[in-house]
């Protein structure tokens, strides 16, 4: 069984919206604790609010899951400056709108920030160890633009032999860290174990894609998931590898959902499926509107508000914003881009007279 790669999985686009959400619930939640309450939030209620940080995890898995799935195309091969420039496209632009706004508004409200041109321009590029200069959660993007660079170089040998040697080198690189490390960036970034992330899901959307597996292994992987995420959260998130502690169920949920979908697809999954279109506006701009929000809620009197409300409330502002903005500015953007980068890129052959 051959997946068609144009068809959009909606189990993944859920989780793409789960992730980022989850992300976001746990930024505005710790947000609301330190700079708008009396006094901070308990300690238990933080460290399980801790657990959306699992969803970058989540994101790195899907990402290997989606640059196979996208690039199994039978007969044809691999496009690699094809690849560069359409992950460039999708990555870049809006990331440097964003990274605009960011400057501007906490410029406006006093919060500026203190930093060179030369380190702008490291955080612009995303170089590994000033990405989050001015987006705190954009130190996820250097590891998917190293991904997305080692991958493009990988599949030129072919899917099967792409991602193996993707594996083999990940790897050796991590072991190398292991041996000799800790290393400053980048090297620090080129032998991170969650490197591994992005393997797991290159090769869960190779077996997906080859092969239709059993609904039982779906829902037995979902289950193992779901058992393992709740055992980090008993132990601690600090007492073994996030490798161990995040990724393992991380891909084992990914490996569920996608097998499960074969089958059957709940209505709320489908139904929900198109905010995963946002989860990058929203990965990448909620830090700010949490930051407007508090702007907001402290001259508004809002403390006295309880902070699980106070954080769903700014957690679905920031969907809500986020959504529309991918509505109506990145997703136009990013297809003009496209369409004009399509255009622009292509030497056509001139008719004959």
């Amino acid at each position: 069984m051959m997946r068609d790669e144009k068809r959009k999985v909606h189990s993944i686009q859920f989780l793409r919206f789960v992730a980022a959400t989850l992300v976001v619930l746990f930024h505005a939640h710790l947000a609301i604790s330190n700079r708008l309450l009396p006094s901070p939030a308990d300690e238990y209620e933080l460290y399980l609010f801790g657990f959306g940080a699992v969803g970058v995890h989540i994101f790195f898995v899907i990402s290997g899951y989606i640059m196979v799935l996208t690039n199994s195309k039978p007969g044809k091969s691999f496009d690699a400056p094809r690849f560069f420039k359409k992950r460039i496209i999708r990555i870049y632009p809006i990331y440097w709108l964003l990274l605009a706004l960011y400057i501007i508004v906490n410029s406006i409200i006093g919060d500026g920030y203190d930093f060179s041109v030369g380190e702008l321009l490291a955080a612009s590029l995303l170089i590994p160890g000033h990405a989050s200069l001015v987006i705190g959660p954009a130190w996820t993007l250097s590891f998917e633009m190293y991904f997305y660079l080692i991958f493009g170089v990988a599949l030129m040998i072919g899917l099967f032999r792409g991602i193996l040697m993707l594996s083999v080198f990940f790897c050796a690189m991590i072991m190398l860290g292991i041996a000799a490390g800790p290393f400053q960036q980048p090297l620090a970034m080129v032998t991170s174990s969650l490197l591994i992330e992005f393997i797991f899901g290159a090769w869960i959307a190779y077996l997906t894609i080859n092969w239709k597996l059993p609904r039982w292994l779906g829902l037995a992987a979902i289950l193992g998931s779901i058992g393992l995420f709740a055992a980090g959260l008993a132990v601690g998130y600090e007492t073994l590898p996030s490798i161990i502690i995040w990724g393992i169920p991380s891909a084992l949920l990914i490996l569920g959902v996608v097998v499960v979908e074969d089958y059957h697809v709940p209505s709320f999954v489908r139904k929900l499926s198109p905010l995963g279109d946002s989860s990058y506006t929203l990965y990448l701009a909620h830090i700010l509107m949490i930051t407007l929000l508090i702007a907001v809620a402290k001259p508004a009197g809002l403390s006295s508000v309880p902070i699980l409300i106070m954080t769903a409330i700014f957690g679905a502002i920031s969907v809500y914003l986020s959504h529309v903005f991918h509505l109506k500015i990145e997703a136009p953007m990013t297809r003009f881009l496209t369409e004009w980068s399509d255009g622009g890129f292509k030497f056509r052959r001139m008719s004959p007279r």
